[in-house]
């Protein structure tokens, strides 16, 4: 059979070929340690309940008339509980409650009863989970029903009153009656036994997952350990049993049934400090269950904590438990913890088995640490203890630090050539997926596509795992299309998407500043069944951040929060992305320093992440000495980590930057310098500060000077080391984007046409930011036509880019839906820019054509768009709609951020921010200052001036989500949605013009010129009455804007009067 994988170097797809009596209270099997805690709940026994009665004659059942005359109810009966027939709860227990109420009911024999018993008992508790408490109590009462009738029937502890303790056992435990359950479950113990005890785990597994649903995982592990001598050998490690047994052992179900359990108690380490005061043995056994629970689990972090405690009470932990934890840690990504676990275990033991070297070579290859990974090797190498695996991790090691040729020569050496003599040494589908990863993270297509066939060749079929590693590199690329085949091609051959690859996806439309798409395509990985983990939350919670959605990002952390689940703790990625948007938004430096400083107290060890940052919100405040000290602080806290971390380019380019953006160039040359001199290769970001701060200065000599510098970076082979191969195009456009701008604003489109050109060539792609630029330079210098030319590009571009529909191909609803969609800022930037040019040229019908355009199609305007409207309203001699603008949109959403909402709810059951209902796509949405600094840097200003004491944290409080809940309101819509100063001097003009009797006259229109009019003719009155008229409904109509404009001159006149007392008069 032979698979289509889409893996394109342009759009190809490449094909790879009752009640019984109570046992007495003195039974040995029912006493408990004094620390064990009692499990019956607050439910009467089922014998005892007031609807016991109700539910035997209550029943939906069709009168015995209705039947075929030749089908005896006893007949249809007998016939649900052949092996061949489908057993439906509902359709069973009606016929049953049918068959009691007609004669038929005396033929029915005992056997038949506990049958039919048997069946409800398997069929409730496939049900359970999904159904919950008040399922299995109403079907638990109507088990219990069955089985009082069958009391005293059988012979005592026969084959058949065996068969009917176990359903009272069952039945006990589905109404919560757990004293009862587990009284009876010793009486089967005792009975149970040789080959039957795994009848006996059954029973023990029902009353657990009961337990599980009517208490909780803590009730669970105190009746696991006062029932251990009973199932205790049946949790412990596979390892600790193989020794004890001596024989190989599997996980089984009833192993599967406890730890899925225990693993939502919520906090293992603490729950294990808490009972200090236990014996030893119980607190040993306790650690070693929970620990391989957690392994077991990949709740990574759960069991580093756990470990840290048992290593705290002196418990004895055997190395591979240990070492299972530090592998857990590496597929968490948590080299930090994982690099310091793996010494302490080194330290603390003289241990080097194979397990123990094999661990830190995967340790070091994850982190693409080739010298460490080398000598491990080298160590398994010596005592000839080298598998398939390690030659896989060896080759990992390469891959991950971009070594893709040799990865392929380590392939050959492997497995092809003279010196490959291992007989039967073949390499498996684990290797090729290692080769195609090196050459995805490479963005090589044509060697990705030659080992894909190479691959198939071998006769190995694509798994998730080479799925993942191709969606991986499309969505790097932000190749939605492309991300959206690959999808299609998994389900197509059966292999469903994963949580890990959905994550993907989420980090892709979060790059696109699509919340909407990503909560989408969030719900369509619950339809399908996937359960999200921490890391795919906080995707989710990062699409918010970068859209500007703080409403979403303030819920999704609550969210997480507020979670019991331990999947969904609050971990130090969480915490860093809440410390983005604070970034982002232009939070106060004290805000964001508190906040990081609290995290520490809290026992939240930062990582580089957290450190890069709190130093972005200092240099963002101008406070370089305090970022400084931060970095110095980063640099000692680093040497501790004992991972591959360094000082990268990024951080140091964040001090450089604060240091050109406050005019040090000395100072920001020095850090340049010291990237240099540490050995960091400096990113497109580092040059495009540099290049930035001399475009900014618009001189002939500071553009010369930049000309000079990107031609030297980008000259032959330097150029290769600072472009990414997945994100060349972004990177080109890093460096000629400064220059491009500094051209636009000096009139000059020749020269941003060549830059444009040059990027281009360099193997760049337009942008909607470079053909922005390119646009503004054409309006700047009143090119209408080249305006014309270039905005079809531009509109296409933006459909395409807020187009997602192929992610949700056979879905009813699509994020991409026009009617649907908010916050699609992608065309603002631009349209502003058409708008002002089509104006200026008196084409105001097209601005019309083109504003309801967008409308329709979804996209949002930002308040520039309105500001630029109004303007353009004014010039197409529409004065009162542009009165209507500032009063209809810029002043209400202006004093909509006035009413600071200080309650929010901190516990929702959900974590979605937009519904179905239609979006308004004509209301105002949140900006912010993002992702340009100087924004947010007066954005920190202001929201401390407003703010007051609103955002200081009580210090006692650990929700770090409040200050974001204030600042969203207040900042930075306050500041941003209103009448720009420009247009409140074009309207106090527009009333002047009025005033004076004259009539507003259209741009571009050839009676707008000024014309000499006689004060008697009959025109000049009736223009004068016009505008009068017009006046007086602007007056009317329009009050707050007119108070607006009055405010905005008596500012004007208290200014110009300060100056004019400056100078002396």
């Amino acid at each position: 059979m032979r698979h289509s994988v889409w893996c394109p170097r342009r759009n190809h797809i490449l094909m790879i070929n009752d009640a019984v009596p109570r046992r007495p209270q003195t039974l040995s099997h029912s006493a408990s340690p004094s620390n064990i805690r009692r499990y019956s709940s607050s439910l009467p026994s089922c014998s005892n309940s007031p609807q016991f009665n109700h539910l035997l004659t209550t029943s939906s059942s069709p009168s015995p008339e209705k039947w075929d005359i030749q089908t005896s109810p006893l007949n249809h009966f007998l016939s649900l509980l052949q092996g061949n027939h489908p057993f439906n709860l509902d359709d069973a227990w009606n016929a049953y409650q049918l068959l009691i109420a007609s004669d038929d009911y005396q033929h029915l024999k005992p056997l038949d009863v506990l049958n039919f018993a048997q069946k409800l008992s398997t069929a409730i508790e496939a049900g359970g989970e999904d159904n919950g408490v008040s399922y299995l109590q109403r079907w638990g009462t109507r088990l219990a029903a069955l089985n009082e009738r069958l009391e005293s029937t059988f012979e005592k502890h026969s084959s058949e009153d065996v068969m009917r303790l176990k359903l009272v056992a069952r039945g006990s435990a589905f109404v919560g009656d757990l004293d009862h359950a587990i009284i009876t479950t010793h009486e089967l113990s005792d009975l149970l036994f040789d080959g039957r005890r795994e009848e006996l785990l059954e029973i023990y597994g029902t009353l657990i997952r009961s337990m599980a649903l009517h208490q909780d995982g803590e009730h669970v592990l105190d009746f696991i350990l006062a029932e251990w001598a009973n199932i205790g050998m049946h949790l412990l490690p596979l390892s600790t049993r193989l020794q004890s047994l001596g024989i190989p052992v599997k996980p089984s179900s009833f192993q599967d049934t406890i730890y899925s359990i225990l693993a939502n108690i919520p906090d293992a380490a603490s729950l294990l400090a808490k009972r200090r005061h236990w014996s030893s043995e119980t607190r040993q056994r306790i650690g070693v269950l929970l620990l391989d629970v957690l392994w077991q689990e990949t709740l990574a972090e759960d069991a580093y904590a756990l470990l840290k405690e048992m290593r705290a009470q002196r418990m004895s932990i055997q190395v591979d438990m240990q070492l299972r934890v530090v592998r857990s840690l590496v597929r968490a990504d948590s080299f930090i913890r994982a690099n310091e676990l793996y010494r302490t275990i080194s330290e603390s033991t003289s241990t080097r088995h194979k397990f123990f070297i094999s661990t830190g070579m995967l340790l070091a290859a994850h982190q693409g640490d080739i010298d460490r990974t080398e000598e491990y090797y080298s160590q398994l190498d010596t005592a000839r203890w080298i598998t398939s695996q390690d030659r896989a991790t060896l080759m990992h090691a390469y891959a991950v630090a971009g070594r893709v040729g040799k990865v392929v020569e380590l392939f050959h050496e492997f497995f092809s050539g003279p010196k490959n003599s291992r007989v039967g040494a073949k390499p498996s589908i684990v290797h090729y997926s290692i080769v195609v990863y090196a050459h995805a993270e490479r963005a090589d297509y044509d060697g990705l596509n030659f080992w894909l066939q190479a691959m198939s060749k071998a006769g190995h079929t694509p798994d998730i795992y080479v799925y993942s590693i191709i969606l991986k590199s499309f969505a790097a690329r932000g190749e939605v299309e492309s991300v959206s085949a690959v999808l299609d091609q998994m389900r197509a051959a059966k292999i469903m998407p994963t949580r890990v690859l959905y994550t993907t996806v989420i980090s892709l439309l979060a790059h696109r500043k699509d919340p909407v798409s990503a909560e989408a395509i969030y719900k369509r990985a619950l339809r399908e069944g996937i359960a999200p983990d921490r890391k795919m939350i906080t995707s989710l919670m990062n699409a918010h951040v970068e859209a500007g959605s703080w409403t979403g990002v303030v819920r999704v952390f609550d969210y997480l929060k507020s979670s019991r689940n331990p999947r969904l703790r609050l971990s130090v990625e969480v915490y860093n992305t809440l410390l983005k948007a604070y970034v982002l938004i232009g939070a106060p430096f004290q805000v964001v320093s508190t906040i990081f400083r609290k995290l520490e107290a809290m026992g939240i060890q930062p990582n580089g992440r957290m450190y890069t940052l709190i130093i972005q919100s200092a240099c963002d405040a101008g406070y370089m000495n305090i970022a400084n000290r931060i970095f110095a602080e980063m640099q000692s806290a680093s040497k501790d980590w004992q991972t591959t971390y360094r000082v990268d380019a990024f951080v140091l380019t964040i001090i450089m930057a604060g240091h050109l953006r406050l005019g040090d160039k000395r100072s920001a040359k020095a850090v340049y310098d010291d990237m240099c001199e540490r050995g960091i290769q400096p990113t497109s970001a580092t040059f495009y500060h540099i290049l930035r701060a001399y475009g900014n200065e618009r001189t002939e000599e500071s553009l010369q000077i930049a000309e000079g510098f990107l031609k030297t970076i980008m000259a032959g082979e330097s150029s290769a080391s600072w472009i990414p191969p997945q994100t060349r195009a972004a990177a080109l456009e890093h460096v000629h984007g400064p220059l491009m701008l500094a051209y636009a604003k000096t009139d000059k489109p020749e020269e941003v046409e060549r830059l444009f050109q040059s990027m281009l060539d360099a193997g760049g792609e337009p942008s909607l930011a470079s053909l922005a630029v390119l646009l503004d330079a054409y309006r700047r210098s009143g090119d209408i036509e080249a305006v014309h030319g270039l905005w079809p590009q531009i509109w296409q571009l933006a459909l395409r880019l807020s187009k997602t529909d192929s992610l949700f191909y056979g879905e009813d609803n699509t994020p991409s839906d026009p009617t649907k969609r908010q916050g699609n800022l992608l065309l603002c930037a631009p349209l502003s820019i058409y708008i002002d040019a089509l104006s200026a040229a008196g084409e105001h019908f097209v601005i019309a054509e083109m504003w309801g355009k967008a409308r329709s199609h979804g996209f949002s305007f930002d308040s520039h768009n309105w500001n630029h409207l109004a303007v353009a309203l004014v010039r197409a001699a529409e004065p009162e709609r542009a009165f209507e603008i500032v009063e209809r949109v810029l002043l209400p959403y202006q004093r909509q951020s006035e009413a600071v909402l200080r309650d929010r709810g901190l516990f929702p059951n959900s974590l979605f921010t937009f519904d179905t209902k239609p979006a308004d796509v004509s209301k105002p949405v949140s900006q912010s200052p993002m992702h340009r600094s100087e924004r947010r840097a007066y954005q920190s200003k202001m929201a401390t001036k407003r703010s007051g004491d609103a955002l200081e944290m009580d210090p006692t409080s650990d929700d770090f989500a409040h200050p974001l809940h204030i600042l969203h309101q207040i900042s930075p819509s306050w500041n941003v949605w209103r009448p720009h100063r420009a247009v409140l001097v074009l309207l106090s003009g527009v009333l002047r013009h009025l005033e004076s009797g004259m009539f507003v006259q259209p741009m571009g229109d050839r009676s707008s010129a000024p014309q000499a009019l006689n004060p008697d003719s009959d025109d000049a009155f009736t223009r004068g009455n016009l505008a009068r008229e017009m006046l007086d409904r602007i007056y009317l109509n329009y009050p707050d804007t007119i108070h607006a404009i009055r405010l905005h001159e008596r500012w004007i006149a208290r200014k110009s009067s300060l100056t004019t007392q400056d100078d002396g008069w």
